[in-house]
């Protein structure tokens, strides 16, 4: 059963911003003259607040998170309102938030089951056809096109999507900037809408992913000359740091992959909108030296926290980004000749991020100056 009411400020207000919305781009230029024009791809960092003594009215937190300029795969609440009757909206978020409060119509999708994996002889790849039986539960069809959601625009947002284009959907795939307390329009609560599931036959892109294997046959060549390798793990878990909190205990080495540079992923996500355009063609072209004409495979722990960067890469531009499904994890704890698959910590490159990621209930953010 569901309900239509106002959107509720106590639960779903949006978290506090970094100062990414504030940054000017400058006027250094990318190696190819592509911040100049990112600059004009805007995600709107500021709202109005005129007449604004105490509060900021939930009008003004959507304008806060619409999108303009050349973004691909990520839009504004007004979009959505705009646009709500000839989508799909998946929820990312847990089962009770879900109930609470959610975009009206909206199906929420279970992160966990969408993460699914299938071991070959390659390495673990995404489970296509697991992954297309949840998404036809939820009455998902091919041909649908996809706005995903959650509390910010961080990495369970931007797995479901990686799962729909993993499936080769042939729908248009975004996300929601600013998440649930971006939205001001009609909401629902209670237990799911009733929808008709359909039978999901996937088109899998497998051009999306590569396997461990895919990776042991290129060691060597990754950011000198050949595809870019992205670590989207702390900088203390990529440099293998002695002692460090950030080391798995259940892996057997600990460092990076051969060739990989780290950018945290967080640098993606300012409070729960996503980073300055601008500021990310600096991040991944000019500080990362990253090459958006050529392959860009990223990787974290698991296949959850690096779809972000995956999603962010093709937001600015970037044609060909590809997950390494299995992750740190797999590759440091290889069986067999580990000679194969090398690990590195003598020599890094840490790319400096300063984002923050909302998405917790923070009271006493939904104000003028919060």
């Amino acid at each position: 059963m569901t309900g239509d009411s106002a959107h509720p400020v106590a639960d779903e207000t949006p978290a506090a911003v970094g100062d990414e919305g504030n940054e000017k781009a400058g006027s250094d230029a990318t190696r190819r003259g592509l911040l100049k024009a990112a600059a004009g791809a805007t995600v709107a960092g500021a709202a109005s607040t005129a007449g604004c003594l105490a509060v900021t009215t939930p009008a003004d937190v959507a304008a806060r998170n619409e999108v303009s300029g050349n973004v691909a795969h990520v839009v504004g609440p007004g979009w959505l309102a705009d646009h709500r009757e000839d989508v799909v909206v998946l929820d990312a978020r847990d089962p009770d938030r879900f109930r609470r409060s959610r975009v009206y119509g909206a199906r929420r999708a279970p992160v966990d089951a969408l993460s699914a994996q299938d071991r070959t002889d390659g390495g673990l790849v995404p489970d296509v056809d697991a992954i297309a039986t949840v998404l036809g539960d939820l009455g998902v069809a091919p041909d649908d096109d996809v706005v995903v959601y959650g509390a910010s625009v961080g990495s369970r947002v931007t797995r479901v999507a990686f799962a729909l284009a993993a499936l080769g959907h042939a729908g248009d795939i975004s996300v929601l900037n600013g998440g649930f307390g971006a939205w001001n329009g009609r909401v629902g609560t209670g237990s799911r809408d009733r929808v008709s599931s359909v039978d999901y036959e996937p088109d899998p892109a497998e051009s999306a992913w590569v396997t461990r294997e895919w990776i042991a046959d290129r060691v060597g060549s990754f950011n000198e000359g050949g595809p870019g390798l992205v670590d989207v793990r702390v900088p203390e878990a990529y440099l293998g740091a002695p002692g460090s909190d950030a080391l798995d205990p259940d892996h057997d080495r600990h460092g990076h992959l051969p060739g990989a540079i780290n950018v945290h992923w967080v640098g993606n996500v300012a409070g729960r909108r996503m980073t300055d355009p601008a500021r990310l063609v600096r991040l991944y072209e000019a500080e990362a030296d990253l090459d958006r004409n050529a392959p860009v495979v990223v990787y974290g722990d698991e296949n959850v926290d690096p779809t972000s960067t995956w999603l962010t890469l093709r937001a600015i531009g970037f044609e060909d980004v590809r997950l390494y499904d299995g992750g740190f994890g797999e590759w440091a704890n290889a069986a067999g000749d580990r000679g194969r698959y090398p690990v590195e910590t003598a020599t890094s490159v840490v790319i400096e991020t300063d984002g923050s990621v909302g998405g917790e209930d923070r009271g006493g953010d939904f104000s003028c100056t919060g």
